[in-house]
């Protein structure tokens, strides 16, 4: 037996009905996130997330002092505002066009709340500097454009991708094939070792946030799934010897050490052995049932439960034919343990990778 063929088995468990969850009684199941920060219902947390604090990290409080507010008129006379593309948990992302030289790209409008002026601008330009900060670092982070406000909304500009998020593509096709997922997954995992290597956790990744630059499919070789990586609301600075505290992120993402309150940039190697496995299966690694099932299932303390103690399950007519490298990949991302758990550096010398690592263009 390899040692890729043991770990997954150690990792798989046996995959039985015992490890489906009992329905909890209805007073534990959460339908919101309520004004003290609780977990949203199963099926928004897949695309909602908890924000990060609204304090200006160190390196990107002098970002903030250099934005410049533009005139409270000036974006809506400069630019367009066209259909929705996506809601986020701050805001909507609509397609805008500038009226001057054409250029198609992405907004995010988010709405002022009364009464929350200073602290709203100060989490929204302190998203937009580690966005900055993000793309900087890595040519697979989304193109930070610029954040304006007028005396309505504020506006977060950045580059238009054309081919829906990797959840749409799910949503659409059921799951990605082996080869499909290599090519993207490449991508991600350049993404995550060029922030980790600048000190930057992302905080958020799932497959709402990873958008395919050019539709897909196409008839270009390789093939049109490059990535942009968008959405930096929960992404922090990794100062060395102070862990990271604050409880933020997607719930069905977080890793074992964010629901024990001290995490560090490993956190997001879990969130991408998330991510795969359900890319390839369109299910979640500790849970037999489909996702959009779980909704009536779970609870914040059933999710708790099976990240911090429930193996993975690779059971199921999904993962017939999945290669033994891939799920030894994945058992050793979502490794409880962050000491133990991959790295960026180490997972982009598995195997797994061997014939992903040209296909990931810019």
């Amino acid at each position: 037996m390899t040692h890729s063929s043991l770990r997954a088995q150690l990792c798989t468990g046996s995959g039985s009905s015992q490890f489906a969850l009992p329905v909890p009684s209805p007073r534990n199941v959460v339908h919101g996130m309520n004004p003290r920060g609780c977990m949203p219902a199963v099926q928004a947390a897949a695309s909602a997330s908890i924000p990060a604090p609204f304090g200006s990290p160190s390196g990107v409080s002098s970002f903030l002092q250099s934005v410049s507010h533009a005139p409270m008129e000036s974006f809506l006379s400069r630019y367009a505002l066209g259909d929705p593309l996506g809601q986020g948990a701050m805001g909507t992302v609509v397609s805008a066009t500038d009226r001057v030289t054409g250029e198609e790209v992405a907004v995010k409008v988010v709405v002022k709340q009364r009464n929350a002026g200073r602290h709203q601008r100060s989490a929204l330009h302190r998203e937009a500097g580690l966005w900055r900060k993000a793309y900087a670092a890595s040519r697979q982070a989304g193109r930070f454009i610029a954040v304006e406000e007028d005396a309505s909304n504020f506006y977060i500009v950045s580059e238009k991708c054309h081919g829906g998020s990797l959840q749409q593509m799910l949503y659409e096709r059921g799951a990605l094939t082996e080869a499909e997922l290599s090519q993207v997954a490449w991508c991600i995992l350049t993404f995550l070792s060029d922030l980790h290597s600048h000190s930057i956790y992302y905080g958020d990744l799932k497959p709402g946030n990873v958008i395919l630059k050019d539709v897909y499919p196409c008839n270009s070789d390789p093939g049109c799934l490059n990535v942009r990586v968008i959405d930096f609301g929960c992404s922090q600075l990794v100062s060395p010897g102070s862990p990271l505290r604050t409880l933020s992120g997607s719930p069905l993402f977080l890793a074992p050490e964010i629901v024990k309150g001290s995490y560090g940039l490993q956190a997001d190697m879990w969130a991408f052995g998330v991510t795969l496995y359900m890319l390839i299966c369109n299910r979640l690694p500790f849970w037999l049932e489909p996702i959009d099932q779980l909704e009536q299932l779970l609870d914040v303390d059933s999710i708790n439960t099976a990240i911090e103690y429930s193996p993975v399950l690779f059971a199921g007519k999904h993962w017939r034919g999945v290669s033994d490298d891939l799920k030894d990949l994945i058992c050793g991302l979502l490794e409880k343990d962050p000491s133990r758990r991959l790295t960026a550096q180490m997972a982009m010398q598995h195997a797994w990778f061997a014939n992903a690592k040209e296909t990931c263009r810019v």
